[in-house]
């Protein structure tokens, strides 16, 4: 029987038992040590203009270049795409920098959405038309209104459409609740995917006052709960922007990631790294929201200001801390951002439509001006004109290795 799983290690470069490697990769770990405890206290975002400074001497100490290198020394120039789907909005949780908490989505006025099973392999197709074959579905945290159980219909229905892989970005669920879950899926890799947004706990306790996302150690231990019942894959990730401390946060992603290989055998498939951001129209609070750049109308970066500095500094300071790791941008990201971020991520989103039901309406030629859930502004991108754009550059874009889209 043919190993459908999506392996990690499929997209290593090089033979890591070979001694050099194993001495580059350990260079690296150990200089990622020493700037983060010399940084991770320094680069408080209560004082953004120290951003700058860090920024300038870690060029000094060449970090930006041995992020690059190390990326091309274990995952080469691949990138590799996913798509999104929503399957539905409704959310129970207080999260202050989210749309969809309660109170949020009261004073923005947006109505629920659901997609049915029938729609949402309509909006999985539409997603497909752009060669994605990794989709990941995400919905609101509705224990008492979406049980687990009510998911099975949809994953059966996903798991014939031929995709090579299906991240779940769902709440974290019950060992049982996972277990039942992963029966669902027989033809596909699963992957369950949730970020723990920020891993100091006071500051977690802040931004989820009341809801299930309160608990802390239901969310941080789920990964494992999922592994131990079968999933393929687990993905991690942190929201830049709610902790003061950024740093603090790539150190504590790093022994969460350490911890599940130790206890489970495997590395995360993806980490993400987004920056919480304001969404056009909606609802929500963001505690430290920095400065942007200049961008033009066509998303190219004209000027950095402390945002993209922070970012590229989060990314390669990852990179070299996490050499093995894959690690993802988001079209939460405009394009000129998002070309300084490939030199360090190995997966990016592509022409995401973050809403419920928006991808069957974009491929559609449908405009929903509609006020609804999103849940960040994004700026999704011409699979095509991207697609040529990265292989200019010297990337190797990898959508789908069985279509015509990997030719173009």
């Amino acid at each position: 029987m043919e190993d459908i799983n999506y392996k990690l290690q499929s997209e290593y470069k090089v033979d890591l038992a070979s001694h050099e490697v194993k001495k580059q990769i350990a260079t690296a770990e150990d200089i990622s040590a020493v700037l983060i405890e010399k940084w991770k206290r320094r680069l408080d975002l209560e004082n953004p203009d120290e951003i700058e400074g860090i920024y300038v001497e870690a060029k000094k100490e060449g970090l930006f270049d041995r992020a690059k290198e190390m990326r091309e020394l274990i995952f080469g120039k691949d990138i590799h795409f996913y798509g999104v789907c929503y399957l539905w909005d409704m959310c129970v949780n207080s999260c202050i920098y989210c749309p969809a908490s309660v109170e949020n989505r009261e004073e923005s006025g947006f109505e629920n959405r659901e997609l049915t099973v029938e729609q949402t392999i309509e909006d999985t197709k539409s997603v497909m038309k752009d060669g994605h074959t990794h989709i990941c579905y995400l919905t609101g945290e509705d224990p008492g209104g979406h049980p687990a159980e009510t998911l099975v219909e949809y994953l059966i229905a996903i798991d014939s459409l031929g995709l090579d892989e299906i991240i779940l970005n769902i709440g974290p669920q019950t060992a049982r609740d996972f277990a039942v879950l992963r029966e669902m899926v027989k033809r596909t890799s699963l992957q369950f995917r949730i970020f723990q947004e920020t891993y100091n706990r006071r500051t977690y306790a802040r931004n989820h006052p009341w809801g299930p996302k309160k608990d802390y150690d239901f969310r941080v231990q789920s990964q494992e709960r999922a592994l131990e019942a079968g999933f393929d894959n687990v993905g991690l990730g942190v929201l830049f922007g709610l902790h003061r401390f950024p740093i603090k946060e790539i150190e504590a992603i790093k022994k969460h990631a350490i911890r599940l290989k130790v206890r489970c055998g495997k590395l995360p498939a993806r980490i993400c790294l987004p920056s919480v951001s304001l969404s056009k129209n909606l609802k929500s609070k963001v505690p430290y929201d920095l400065p942007r750049g200049e961008y033009d109308s066509d998303g190219n970066l004209i000027k950095k200001n402390a945002y993209e500095m922070l970012n590229e500094l989060i990314y390669a300071l990852s990179r070299i801390a996490m050499p093995l790791v894959s690690i993802v941008s988001s079209e939460r990201d405009q394009k000129g951002m998002l070309e300084i971020l490939d030199h360090y991520a190995t997966c990016t989103t592509l022409n995401v439509h973050p809403g419920v039901g928006d991808n069957m309406k974009y491929h559609s030629g449908e405009i929903d001006e509609t006020l609804h859930f999103e849940q960040a502004t994004s700026y999704p991108r011409n699979p095509e004109e991207t697609i040529k754009t990265m292989r200019l550059k010297g990337f190797n874009p990898i959508i789908n290795l069985r279509a015509e889209w990997h030719h173009l």
